[in-house]
């Protein structure tokens, strides 16, 4: 059997790329997609300042921080993130974070299925006024819920 390796190794600046008008710039390493739904992995770059707002999902989230300090909310404990920290948050949990400089962190979600929410955050984004029904709704799809 060949094994198809443009999926199983991609050098730094490879991957699929979801930019996010609210300041996010995701690197696809790996979409359900191509790990038959086991798992999303991105590098995720960010501007200082920006964020999601307090939310849960289904999938467990893993973040390890590359670069840059972060402020993070785990459940009801909020706390700051740098290079190298690892945070580790069970599907179900609430949880948020801000950038508070230039960063950078590898973002893994568990089982995948994730990616699709962000494509279609895009066009919602860059309407001239956020859409909260269109946004609620697509969040529903990703069983997304914001909490805060």
């Amino acid at each position: 059997m060949a094994t198809n390796m443009s999926s199983l190794v991609l050098n730094a600046s490879e991957g699929e790329i979801t930019f996010e008008a609210s300041g996010e710039y995701w690197i696809w390493k790996a979409t359900a997609e191509t790990t038959d739904g086991r798992y999303d992995q991105a590098v995720t770059i960010t501007l200082p300042q920006v964020g999601p707002p307090e939310h849960t999902h289904q999938q467990d989230e893993l973040l390890y921080i590359l670069e840059g300090t972060y402020r993070v909310k785990l459940g009801e404990h909020v706390f700051t993130a740098s290079e190298g920290t690892s945070i580790r948050i069970p599907g179900g949990v609430s949880h948020a974070w801000r950038s508070l400089t230039t960063g950078k962190m590898l973002v893994t979600f568990l089982p995948g299925g994730l990616r699709g929410f962000f494509e279609g955050m895009r066009p919602l984004y860059l309407a001239p006024q956020l859409d909260m029904q269109a946004l609620t709704v697509l969040a529903a799809r990703y069983g997304l819920v914001v909490t805060g």
